[in-house]
């Protein structure tokens, strides 16, 4: 009997202007795991996978979670195909971290509860706006007290399309997070507690008339767009045509950056806003290039599947979890 589970996770969009380090969403962009149970306890890597045990969080977090659920682990054979892009503000850290967790939870049988989820992952990854999405798919709105996350789903009536941007261009999140000021006037906070509030209204009300507005931020945004030649061009939506400004909702930066984030009404515009997109970082001297995503509704989910030898001939039965 030879068992496998597979995973597939989201990436995601975080911060959307106004709502920093609280509002995030999942995207249809996936990093897909999946194990074979092997004879013995040796765990094997592609080969194009091979990263060091304390930089691999699928590994961290797969172990974080099968010692909380008390599973000896066996021998694994691991495949891995991500499309989520390393460092761009995309949640690939947290996908990680949330598909190493729902692997240890279909190898071993047992579910853990939203709140274990998180207490094994935000250990691990201290951003939970893209713990949150990822796990638990479409909007999503997270906080941390006394150093634990939690996590609901926004439910979304939006009928939109997400143009993501991605630049051939790194940023720290260190780097990102330290150059933001420690303190903040009474007035852009209240600015931004303001917008956050109307973008939670139209994202759950499907207003996107009020997205632009909703998503204008004092507190991230332009300290961290001088790390990235072009990304000013873009939140200040220079050289964008007006036959595109109707359709266009808002331009945000994902995550800490460097990637990008339209919000757009469906239709031709969203092509013709993604190659304005790319231009602003080619004009900067910067390859990028776009696309068009969905909103991802399900989150991480896990199939199961053991194969039985009968007669010769292999016998399949997948288990959706």
């Amino acid at each position: 009997m030879t068992d496998k589970v597979k995973v597939r996770v989201p990436g995601s969009t975080s911060n959307l202007g106004s709502g920093f380090d609280t509002v995030s969403a999942a995207l249809g962009i996936y990093l897909d795991i999946s194990v074979e149970i092997l004879p013995g306890k040796d765990k094997f890597w592609p080969d194009d996978f091979r990263l060091e045990p304390e930089e691999n969080m699928i590994l961290q977090a797969f172990n974080a979670a099968c010692a909380n659920l008390d599973y000896s682990c066996p021998g694994l054979r691991f495949s891995v195909s991500n499309e989520i892009p390393l460092k761009r503000g995309l949640g690939s850290s947290a996908a990680a971290i949330i598909g190493g967790i729902k692997l240890a939870e279909g190898l071993s049988g047992k579910e853990l509860s939203e709140e274990e989820i998180f207490s094994i992952a935000y250990p691990l990854e201290k951003h939970p706006d893209n713990l949150a999405a990822s796990c638990l798919g479409g909007w999503a709105l997270s906080l941390v007290s006394g150093g634990r996350m939690r996590a609901e789903p926004l439910e979304s009536h939006l009928d939109i399309e997400y143009i993501v941007v991605i630049p051939e261009f790194t940023v720290s999140t260190r780097e990102a997070r330290e150059i933001l000021p420690e303190t903040y006037t009474l007035e852009d906070a209240v600015y931004n507690i303001q917008r956050a509030a109307l973008l939670v209204h139209a994202v759950r009300e499907g207003r996107p008339d009020l997205i632009r507005k909703a998503t204008g931020d004092r507190l991230h945004q332009e300290y961290r767009s001088p790390l990235v030649p072009g990304m000013t061009d873009l939140l200040e939506l220079r050289g964008l045509d007006n036959s595109m400004r109707q359709a266009l909702l808002s331009v945000t930066v994902s995550g800490s950056g460097s990637a990008m984030l339209a919000m757009a009404d469906r239709g031709e515009n969203s092509r013709l806003i993604g190659e304005w997109m790319c231009r602003a970082f080619s004009d900067r001297g910067i390859t990028a290039n776009y696309r068009i995503l969905e909103l991802d509704r399900e989150g991480a989910r896990l199939t199961r599947t053991t194969l039985k030898a009968t007669s010769g001939k292999p016998a399949g039965t997948g288990i959706d979890d």
